[in-house]
Formats: structure tokens, C-alpha cells, sequence
């Protein structure tokens, strides 16, 4: 395969995890925050805000998924036919860079996981126990939403220094 195959290969893998985001965020949190808006379960109330902000997150980064990496795709490929050389410099450059940042964030996302369950077992208090399990769950959430990303990037960038 050449440059541009692995480069459509990559941006599919990213544009598929996209449409993954927004239908578990649609298809199971959504209906989860509905259920914890209604609740007098204190919590459950706790963990509205977490699972809120991981519904955002969720619908959010995957529409920027699925707006920017066909644009980048196609960018790249013009980009290319004039300047291959140049232009796969520039890839790599930009995808060693995404490298060191998604390991960056796996290590951030893990420590607020932990630091999230710690705190569930130090606090008293239903609210503050559920907000604590619901960060728990958010952290998770995106932990594993970098993971998939950095692994389909690990092979773009494998295939692309070849």
C-alpha cells in the first residue's frame, strides 16, 4: 500500500470511533442522565454532572471526528500529488506529535480514574460518593476513547516510516 491508502485507511478507523462516540452517547448515556434527572437518589444525582460532561464529550469530539478527518484526508492527498516528499515529512512530523499527546492524556485520564476511586472511598456522603464514581466512569470513558485512537494512529505511524 502506499501513503495514501494507509492515510484513508487511518482516517476511516478515526471516522468510524467518531460515529461510535455519538451513538453510545446517544444510545446509553443520553437515556442514563434522563433517568438520573428524574431520580431523588442522591448518588445518582451526583453522577448527572460527570455523565453530562461525558455525553458532550462524547458527541462533541466525535462530530470533530467525523467534520475534520475528511477534510484532512483530502488536504493531504492534493497536498500530496504536488509535494510527496514534503508532504509525508509533514505527516509525520504531525502524527509523532498526536503520538506523544495521546500518551500524555492516557497517563492524565488513568490518574484522575484513580484519584476518582480514592476519593469514592474517602467521602461520606451519597452526593459526593455518586459525583466521585461519576468522574470514575467519565475518566474511564475517555481513557478508552484515547487508547482506540492512539492505536489506530500507532499503525498509521508504523506504516507511514516504513
Amino acid at each position: 500500500m502506499d501513503f495514501i491508502q494507509y492515510l484513508q485507511n487511518w482516517t476511516k478507523a478515526d471516522i468510524n470511533q467518531g460515529k461510535w462516540m455519538i451513538g453510545i452517547a446517544i444510545l446509553i448515556i443520553l437515556p442514563i442522565c434522563i433517568l438520573f434527572i428524574q431520580t431523588s437518589n442522591s448518588l445518582q444525582k451526583g453522577m448527572l454532572i460527570p455523565l453530562c460532561l461525558l455525553l458532550l464529550m462524547n458527541i462533541s469530539y466525535g462530530s470533530y471526528l467525523l467534520i475534520s478527518k475528511s477534510k484532512h484526508v483530502e488536504q493531504t492527498s492534493k497536498s500530496f500529488q504536488l509535494k510527496p516528499k514534503e508532504t509525508t515529512e509533514n505527516e509525520v512530523a504531525k502524527i509523532k506529535a498526536d503520538d506523544k499527546s495521546y500518551t500524555m492524556t492516557k497517563y492524565a485520564w488513568a490518574g484522575l480514574l484513580i484519584l476518582s476511586v480514592i476519593c469514592f472511598f474517602i467521602f461520606n456522603k451519597d452526593y459526593f460518593r455518586g459525583l466521585s464514581l461519576g468522574f470514575a466512569i467519565m475518566f474511564m470513558g475517555m481513557l478508552v476513547i484515547d487508547v482506540f485512537l492512539h492505536h489506530s494512529l500507532k499503525l498509521y505511524l508504523l506504516n507511514v516510516i516504513k
